[in-house]
């Protein structure tokens, strides 16, 4: 006979009741760590799939994912005079609203340099590349967009050509990409009553073709010293250079800091509710068997018997709500606004908490049931 199982069969409504309760939390505590995976997944797409192996940005700045980004057009000759370099790329990037079929949607746009860059390495759903510099685009299926849709933005007209999934900015908002020329038109327009102002003030204003870009991305020869690249463009002193590597970190320790710092203690602060109730709930059945383990110890049973049991209970409360959470998981997760990844170490590492968390929450009983002397069972 199995004390523990004869015990839980005779509150099994009380465990069945806190076991979800558990696996509420434990799924509360997942969906976090989910959302802090899909934030990143999302943030470092275009730097991760771009295949750039340098990015060359504005002196004392920290690049376009960061902050604000502006070099002269120009550097992109000087880039490609240098020893190493296999290809360089201008590359945009600018926040705006969207109007698509009457609604307004908030999302990026970013420039790729037709014909070095069309698109090849964002992850298409459906349609192609960009195939001329001029009037195409490629979005974001969540943008609502369709093949063949026109999308107006300001002066420009673009018809789109391809459609991405999971092709989304640090805010999870999603990416349109156009042409270099037709993005910086984009970037550069003003309002008639604005032109107007700036003509009768005989002042100039910016057009695309004059306009700056945010960076260039380097690809580099397999042979290329990567360090003499790096400080022959850092001499020129309008510019500096980033590795891929170095982007990353800048954007996840830099802007996603504290949001890292956020999850990590709300998670924290959920797993310590789990171990509360593991602990309350196996202390409590506990106290309520006093007279049976009173009995046990009178007719000599040795303590290994009584911590089993307890031990046993306290897992199977603890495998029952993981089971609740990995099960309601994948149901729950695709409802979110935010994409959330989560990645299959993530539900081991779980797993492994739970164990814990039971074996910590197990203790508190084990304590009191230890507490309890064999002439109880007379009182």
């Amino acid at each position: 006979m199995n004390l523990a199982v004869k015990d839980i069969r005779a509150n099994l409504a009380r465990f069945l009741l806190t076991g979800l309760g558990v696996g509420l939390t434990l799924l509360a505590a997942m969906s976090m760590t989910g959302l802090y995976h899909g934030i990143v997944s999302d943030a470092l797409a275009i730097i991760d799939d771009s295949g750039a192996d340098l990015w060359v940005i504005q002196a004392g700045t920290e690049g376009p994912f960061a902050e604000g980004s502006s070099i002269d057009r120009r550097t992109l000759a000087r880039t490609l005079s240098v020893p190493g370099v296999r290809t360089a790329r201008q590359f945009t990037l600018q926040s705006r609203r969207f109007d698509i079929h009457g609604n307004t949607v908030r999302g990026s746009l970013i420039g790729l340099d037709f014909p070095a860059d069309r698109g090849e390495w964002i992850p298409l759903l459906a349609g192609r590349p960009l195939a001329a510099g001029r009037g195409e685009a490629i979005a974001d299926e969540s943008t609502g967009l369709r093949l063949g849709d026109e999308l107006r933005l300001d002066g420009t007209r673009c018809v789109v050509v391809g459609l991405a999934r999971h092709y989304l900015d640090s805010s999870g908002n999603p990416v349109v990409a156009l042409g270099i020329n037709d993005a910086l038109d984009v970037q550069t327009h003003r309002p008639a009553d604005a032109v107007a102002i700036a003509r009768a003030a005989r002042r100039s204003l910016p057009s695309g073709r004059g306009a700056n870009v945010a960076a260039i991305m380097l690809e580099l020869e397999d042979s290329a010293d990567v360090a003499e690249v790096r400080r022959t463009i850092d001499r020129w002193g309008d510019v500096t250079v980033l590795s891929a590597e170095e982007q990353r970190t800048v954007f996840l320790y830099g802007r996603l800091g504290r949001l890292r710092g956020q999850i990590l203690m709300f998670t924290a602060v959920l797993l310590l509710v789990s171990a509360v109730v593991i602990a309350v709930t196996i202390y409590t059945m506990t106290l309520e068997k006093q007279h049976e383990i009173a009995l046990l110890k009178l007719i000599g049973s040795p303590n290994g018997p009584i911590v089993s049991m307890i031990l046993q209970q306290a897992l199977a409360l603890g495998a029952l709500g993981y089971g609740i959470a990995v099960l309601l998981g994948p149901l729950i997760w695709p409802l979110f606004p935010r994409r959330l990844v989560q990645p299959p170490q993530d539900f081991l590492m779980f797993a492994a908490i739970v164990l814990v968390l039971c074996g910590v929450g197990a203790l508190l009983g084990i304590w009191k049931a230890m507490q309890v002397e064999a002439r109880e069972v007379l009182s």
